[in-house]
């Protein structure tokens, strides 16, 4: 079928980022949100959809860009105009072409976080670097067998340069022009991805229920409007004061009627902090998690959601009317890492003639992953996550990211289940994330864990009276040759060292 070609290319604002004042220090959250509206009606971010086409293709132009947060002017970075990106859809088996056009001063790229895609060549590969003024065009061929659920994607620029106009391999180029991913997640450069639509693997009685995307990013705003930096002798502090927002709005109001049943598509998009999620009287139906259907649906009151983390849930409203907050509440991802104020998000409203209260549904989810249990393992690993002590400095295997080596001395082969051991000797939690592939958590600090799911995102927990915090996963290495990036997803880590890849052959 022809494809339908969307432009969301943002202008260049000659407000831009880069010449505001420096903000060193943000205001306080209440002082942020001074001039912002609270309470309106909750949205959902914009589609980059071409409806019912098979294959799509959709331009995104990078820009510096002014956008309203929350009814407030802000200065960052945009794929659109707007601080939340545009939400992509696509269809299994289908072919999305992506024409990325940087307007930035700075390089940058795209990564497609969970995707099952190639990572070589014009797909998902963070090695290819775009450098100002440049366009490539990414084309991310879905398989027709490809999981139904919620993924994202964002920059992946790696705090490398690409020496002129034009795409290029990251690895081994030298120049001014270097991109940065907490730079440009913080500044507002992510969004949804959805593929499929996960009602259709759920009962008859539930395909037709509303759906709603929930992308949670948080940002601060300097005195002067602009979203800080880590550039002019300034570095971004994850656990400054910030502005927690639901879609870019601050604080809405998401209605139902009594009894109705509604799927949430939840995704944090932010940079580096973490959302522990409670809805207030209420529980959650996780269906999927990290944009793969679940092998049992769990009924948690709360969701941690780590940077780039995702869940897909069913939530059923009370059968009168009233109101609940969404919250993220208190939380510490160690005593080296940050401290999360209890924060409210947005309001659900129940209200209007009560609907017909659809049964609950439990069970396994068609499509759910085989369970890795009892497959043979070819090859077993050790991963070490450190860090210095002022935090500065991050570390797998006692080495810092570089694009000519992996830490692993042999690749994995194609078609073979490894078993690796992620073990983390820092204070803080670190959020590991494998790109190309799901995985399937078999202990977390030896504690045997269930097959319910897989998941690219698991938080290794901080060590304890200098005992690691240790993770045990497995891989399924399937379809794709190539490196396969791992590193922390807090993106300021990844920057300062904390990443690699396995080199995957047949």
């Amino acid at each position: 079928m022809t494809a339908v070609a969307l432009l969301l290319s943002a202008a260049v604002g000659t407000e831009a980022m880069a010449d505001s004042p420096k903000d060193t220090q943000p205001p306080s959250t209440a002082q942020q949100e001074k001039g912002m509206h609270p309470g309106l009606p909750f949205h959902d971010p914009a589609d980059a959809d071409t409806g019912n086409q098979q294959n799509v293709t959709i331009t995104l132009g990078a820009s510096q860009a002014s956008f309203q947060v929350g009814g407030k002017k802000v200065y960052g970075d945009s794929y659109s105009g707007t601080f939340t990106a545009p939400t992509i859809r696509a269809r299994p088996g289908s072919t999305v072409t992506i024409k990325l056009v940087n307007h930035l001063p700075v390089a940058t790229n795209l990564h497609f976080h969970g995707l099952h895609v190639s990572p070589t060549g014009q797909s998902d590969d963070p090695f290819l670097c775009v450098a100002p003024g440049a366009t490539t065009t990414y084309q991310l061929a879905i398989p027709a067998n490809h999981p139904l659920g919620t993924f994202w994607y964002h920059s992946h620029a790696m705090g490398t340069t690409c020496s002129s106009p034009g795409s290029y391999d990251m690895s081994g180029m030298t120049g001014s022009m270097t991109g940065d991913v907490e730079d440009q997640i913080f500044a507002g450069l992510s969004g949804a991805l959805i593929v499929g639509d996960d009602r259709t693997l759920l009962p008859a009685s539930l395909r037709n229920i509303t759906t709603h995307t929930v992308v949670l990013k948080d940002a601060q705003i300097g005195a002067a409007g602009h979203i800080p930096q880590n550039t002019g002798g300034n570095s971004i502090n994850s656990n400054n004061p910030t502005v927690r927002l639901v879609n870019g709005q601050l604080r809405p109001v998401l209605s139902m009627k009594p009894n109705e049943t509604q799927l949430w598509r939840l995704v944090n998009a932010g940079a580096d902090i973490f959302y522990q999620l409670q809805l207030d009287g209420y529980s959650f139906t996780v269906i999927g998690e990290d944009g793969t259907p679940v092998a049992l649906t769990t009924t948690p009151n709360t969701l941690l959601l780590p940077p780039g983390k995702r869940y897909d849930v069913l939530v059923t409203a009370n059968g009168t009317p009233g109101s609940a907050t969404l919250r993220t509440t208190a939380y510490s991802n160690g005593p080296q890492g940050d401290q999360y104020p209890d924060t409210a998000l947005a309001t659900l409203k129940v209200a209007g003639t009560p609907v017909k209260r659809l049964p609950a549904f439990a069970g396994s989810m068609p499509t759910a992953p085989d369970d890795l249990s009892t497959a043979p393992i070819a090859q077993k690993r050790a991963v070490q996550l450190s860090e210095n002590s002022d935090g500065t400095q991050f570390y797998i295997n006692g080495k810092q990211f570089s694009s000519d080596a992996s830490v692993f001395a042999t690749p994995a082969k194609l078609g073979t289940v490894e078993e690796w051991t992620i073990t983390n000797t820092a204070g803080e939690d670190h959020p590991f994330h494998l790109h190309t592939t799901a995985f399937q958590v078999m202990a977390v600090n030896g504690d045997p864990k269930r097959y319910i799911h897989d998941q690219d995102i698991v938080v290794v927990p901080h060590a304890v009276n200098g005992v690691p915090g240790k993770v045990v996963i497995r891989i399924p290495f399937s379809d794709y040759t190539g490196a396969w990036m791992f590193h922390c997803h807090i993106a300021a880590h990844e920057d300062n060292g904390m990443m690699s890849f396995i080199n995957v052959v047949k």
